[in-house]
């Protein structure tokens, strides 16, 4: 490395880039994200290599021996490390599985091992999947290639082609060319730049974010979530074992785990955080910030940087608090939004929420009881309206802005912008033609929740949809379905063939799956009486007597024009809704 330079170019070759992974040589540092890649890049990447198709750079940093913290990218590597990853560490993931068939670690803290398939006579490398596992032109998993005896294997898969294929003419040389050339990917020189030891993690980091920046393959979160790893470490192993508590149950001792199943991703745990610090939506202002910029001056100093991460780190440990996290989570979970990934629509506001709850119980000193129902109604509100769909984070940095100033009302503030919007004309008119959807949309999983919400028990049953629909529920996969109330089959025979007529939310209701299958293709007024005839006295009369103020059916919907009854049902929805949100 000449004097003066802060990097050095070279070639090394995969067999010795994935050698010194297996190693410990090569490492990840700790502003690293996890492997995210899915089989089919891996697969894209091999197809590359195999074509002798340019890959990119792999940046590495020498650390010479430094005692820096780091991550292996396998497991058990008791080496210490004297280069780490700055740039490529998804190609270098993919190379060490592939090569040494030694599982890795994804982001969800499962082990991962990819299998590539390839197949001679066609030149395709693919992903394994079952057809082609059963298929003898296909040599299931390129690993063994670059594992096992080259000659093995010719011999054995052309044995196999002309045992099981003896139809095919097959070119022998040809075949061994190819499955010659799938070895010799090992020769494929990568073109790597390593950083000088002499530069600090700091650098290093200016380095990662700027390389990273080039065609967004990074977003402000994994910018922030870098400072961290230079500036608080600990932060950020805190956010990283939040996440992983998340996603199971310990016996043993309380965890973030919660029983909606609210799986957070550190971007989304940076949200509240960085709200509750400096009401601030947008992250890319949070990021300017914790490198000590000074928004109004336009100045960055180290001692802004340290002031600005010393709240950060306050508000972050309120965010992580288990007795705050649990308790949001309950809240939700109490007006009907009983399972994260079946009804909230909007993980955005479901974080975004959590915020302006932390907000208001420490920064405004809200009573809990009031607080409860305002965030109540402002996430039923935000899932109902979807208000951060579109601009996410400048309608949540507008929101945040308005609580700078800690003389406002925090709850008179968030209910003026909902009755400013939830007007009359919003549930007479707005509402009822969001309902025109034929998928399970933003207004059809509010208006689950509010059955939810309301306890009732499912259509022809005793069966309450709440037990059904809990991500904590043991019932069967099939206990209870969807049922079209005019059934698809019956629309369809009867000339409206459009999916997106018959798969209306309006004519969707659960039942239990076997009622399901009882009801078929049946017409309305053909299944009415009949499942009214498998109910007791009682339960007949309850449900005549309650049945549009209960499942919202029009009157005698059974002899209605289909697209009359459509019609009618949203308009009962929208009203269902708004008795929901009113309760709330």
């Amino acid at each position: 490395m000449a004097e003066g330079d802060v990097f050095s170019t070279t070639n090394l070759k995969v067999s010795n880039l994935v050698s010194e992974v297996d190693s410990g040589i090569i490492a990840l540092p700790d502003l690293q994200r996890p492997f995210v890649w899915k089989d089919k890049q891996i697969r894209d990447l091999f197809d590359s290599l195999y074509r002798g198709l340019p890959t990119g750079l792999i940046i590495l940093w020498g650390i010479g021996g430094r005692d820096d913290e780091f991550k292996p990218i396998g497991f058990d590597k008791p080496t210490s490390p004297n280069r780490l990853v700055i740039d490529g560490q998804q190609r270098l993931t993919s190379l060490y599985t592939v090569f040494t068939g030694k599982p890795v670690l994804d982001k969800n803290y499962k082990k991962r091992l990819p299998k590539i398939a390839f197949n001679p006579l066609t030149d395709e490398i693919e992903v394994l999947n079952s057809s082609r596992e059963k298929n003898p032109e296909w040599i299931n998993n390129i690993t063994e290639i670059f594992s096992g005896s080259l000659l093995t294997i010719i011999r054995e898969y052309i044995s196999n082609i002309k045992e099981k294929r003896p139809d095919l003419e097959i070119n022998e040389t040809e075949i061994e060319n190819k499955i010659e050339k799938i070895r010799n990917i090992r020769n494929y020189p990568f073109s790597v730049i390593e950083l000088s030891q002499d530069l600090n993690p700091e650098q290093v980091s200016e380095i990662f974010v700027r390389i990273n920046s080039k065609g967004k393959v990074l977003n402000e979160s994994d910018f922030i979530l870098t400072l961290m790893s230079v500036y608080w470490d600990e932060g950020r192993k805190a956010l990283e074992e939040f996440t992983k508590d998340c996603k199971k149950p310990d016996l043993n001792r309380e965890t973030a785990f919660t029983t909606i199943k609210a799986t957070p991703d550190l971007e989304h745990l940076l949200r509240p955080a960085i709200a509750y610090s400096f009401f601030r939506g947008r992250l890319h202002y949070a990021y300017l910030i914790l490198k000590g910029r000074n928004l109004e001056n336009k100045t960055t100093t180290e001692a802004e940087r340290n002031k600005n991460f010393d709240k950060y780190k306050k508000a972050q440990e309120i965010v992580l608090n288990l007795t705050n996290w649990h308790d949001y989570c309950n809240l939700i979970e109490s007006i009907g939004f009983i399972n994260y990934n079946v009804l909230i629509s909007s993980e955005f506001a479901f974080y975004a929420c959590y915020g302006l709850y932390l907000i208001g119980k420490y920064q405004f000193n809200v009573e809990y009881s009031k607080l409860n129902r305002v965030i109540s109604k402002w996430f039923a509100f935000s899932q109902l309206t979807q208000r951060y769909s579109s601009s996410s984070e400048s309608v949540y940095e507008q929101d945040l802005v308005r609580f700078r100033e800690k003389d406002v009302d925090f709850v008179e503030t968030l209910d003026n912008l909902i009755r400013s919007e939830l007007t009359a004309d919003y549930w007479n008119i707005t509402l009822p033609q969001r309902l025109i959807s034929s998928s399970n949309n933003y207004a059809g999983k509010v208006y689950t929740a509010a059955k939810i919400f309301e306890g009732d028990n499912m259509l022809f049953s005793k069966a309450v949809l709440r037990d059904h629909l809990s991500p904590l529920s043991k019932s069967t996969k099939k206990s209870v379905d969807i049922h079209h109330i005019f059934p698809k089959n019956y629309l369809i025979n009867n000339g409206i063939t459009d999916k997106t007529d018959y798969n209306q939310q309006a004519n969707k209701i659960y039942i239990e799956y076997k009622d399901n299958i009882k009801i078929s293709d049946k017409s309305p007024a053909e299944y009415w009486p009949l499942m009214l005839n498998s109910l007791n006295e009682h339960e007949k009369e309850d449900l005549m007597n309650n049945y549009v103020e209960k499942y919202d059916l029009p009157y005698e919907f059974w002899n209605m024009d289909y697209f009359e009854f459509l019609e009618a049902r949203r308009k009962l929805m929208a009203k269902s809704i708004k008795n929901y949100f009113e309760k709330l």
